[in-house]
């Protein structure tokens, strides 16, 4: 005879009383398997199944389909009373982000004070020079790596940015 199907109720007792034996176990495992997951994570197999997942999911509208289900008020709800974990876990990761930005905190010290004065009434011509004299180093040491030595001379003399035909000005 099958074992009765238990209700709705049931599951969810369950369900609450395995959660910390199934998180400790998901920890231990997941510490074991961390070096074969960097591995085939970082394979040009997982690249290439990513951006065909995206493609799918793009082709597809799964994105879209996936947020239908979900409320404004649901969203709102979950987000409802979380700040101080938000704090917590921001603050515990404080020494990572400070590894990651010195090298772009290096690369500012370079280029700010090397920047155009602001021309007052000048918005569009402000942002070009100054704006633009600061983000395109920026995304240059990011795309060649932050702890690779880019010239704080990434712009043209001037921190003048030729624009290009879509309107942008070289990022």
């Amino acid at each position: 005879m099958p074992a009765a199907i238990p209700s709705i109720q049931e599951a969810q007792a369950a369900y609450q009383q395995g959660t910390s034996q199934r998180a400790q176990r998901w920890e231990q495992r997941a510490a074991a398997a961390a070096g074969t997951w960097e591995s085939n994570a970082k394979s040009a197999q997982a690249e290439q199944a990513y951006a065909q997942g995206v493609q799918l999911a793009a082709s597809q509208q799964l994105r879209l389909k996936g947020l239908q289900p979900v409320s404004a008020a649901e969203f709102s709800a979950a987000v409802r009373g979380k700040a101080g974990t938000y704090q917590q876990e921001t603050a515990r990761k404080a020494g990572k982000y400070a590894a990651r930005f010195a090298p772009y905190l290096d690369l500012l010290r370079t280029i700010v004070p090397a920047l155009p004065p602001r021309v007052p009434g000048d918005v569009a011509g402000n942002i070009q020079r100054r704006v633009g004299g600061v983000a395109l180093p920026l995304h240059q040491a990011k795309m060649g790596g932050a702890g690779g030595a880019v010239a704080a001379t990434a712009t043209p003399a001037g921190g003048q940015l030729a624009a290009t035909p879509t309107g942008t000005y070289g990022y």
